[in-house]
């Protein structure tokens, strides 16, 4: 019984994705934007007196992203101060507000889940910018946690409406749109505990789709060819994660993917066996993901 045409490998040969990666996180330069970000907040003492005054009866795009980036700039600039000793500050009275912290979270993720369900090209100022703050917040030592204790869930629902913009996007001009989406899951990584649970989020889809293209392709049944080149995307967010994670020799690597760890790495040399002649670059990038977890491992 012969292969629906729509899924023959004249056809649905592997996607022309390449395999390196260095570029796909700085497709929009957002990676450039934020250094330059960083450069500016440092720059504290005349800062608040730059910050224009906020017109909080508007309701547009832009401005359901302002508000919370006004804030959180703010946040961050005052904990800068209070690291130098010009102002004082107890830090740990934030897990105490819950809802000005919640709702300010809320409004930012909320508000960026938006623009990358409808990006726009070029990438308008303001979103980079709810991107630096954004990145700056989770990745600062001292407020980064105090933040991620009342937010972790929130955070979580973020990270999966990403990942599955990635998955659903069906447009022929996507792939500008979803390297923006998949730099901002990289830089979510640049945390340590976000990290950990993207890995196990990513793993999860990942192995699932590996398994559900075995299927189809052991019965010789179509399959989503959009998703499956949606799917490089993602792995080459987990392969950087891992990377990143390996470098760390001050991170226990052994730890990270738990359960689904497990679940992507058992029956894997089975399932890149079946695929590899009919689908050898996700194969290949199922190698590579199995490498660097059991490299992880003997660390």
């Amino acid at each position: 019984e012969s292969v629906n045409p729509t899924s023959k490998s004249s056809q649905l040969e592997d996607s022309g994705c390449d395999v390196c990666n260095d570029s796909a996180f700085d497709s929009l330069g957002i990676a450039s934007d934020f250094h330059q970000s960083e450069h500016n907040v440092n720059t504290s003492e005349h800062w608040l007196e730059r910050v224009p005054p906020l017109n909080l009866c508007h309701t547009s795009k832009e401005q359901s992203l302002t508000a919370p980036v006004h804030f959180f700039q703010c946040l961050l600039e005052i904990r800068k101060l209070s690291e130098r000793g010009i102002l004082q500050a107890d830090f740990s009275e934030l897990e105490n507000d819950t809802f000005t912290i919640c709702n300010s979270v809320s409004q930012l993720l909320d508000g960026l889940t938006v623009f990358y369900n409808s990006p726009k090209f070029p990438a308008p100022s303001f979103l980079t910018e709810a991107v630096c703050v954004l990145v700056s917040l989770i990745t600062d030592t001292k407020l980064s946690n105090h933040v991620l204790k009342k937010c972790f869930k929130k955070m979580e629902e973020f990270k999966k409406n990403l990942i599955q913009i990635i998955l659903r996007n069906r447009s022929m001009n996507r792939f500008q749109a979803l390297n923006s989406v998949s730099q901002m899951l990289g830089l979510l990584g640049r945390n340590n505990i976000l990290r950990n649970s993207l890995i196990s989020l990513l793993l999860s889809e990942v192995r699932q789709f590996a398994e559900q293209l075995l299927q189809a392709y052991q019965v010789q049944s179509v399959y989503d060819i959009t998703q499956y080149e949606n799917m490089f995307l993602l792995c080459m967010i987990l392969e950087q994660l891992l990377e990143n994670e390996t470098e760390e020799s001050n991170i226990s690597s052994s730890d990270y993917g738990g359960e689904e760890k497990i679940k992507f790495l058992k029956n894997l040399d089975q399932i890149i066996l079946h695929l590899s002649d009919e689908f050898p670059l996700f194969s290949l990038y199922l190698w590579r993901v199995s490498v660097l977890l059991n490299s992880g491992q003997m660390q």
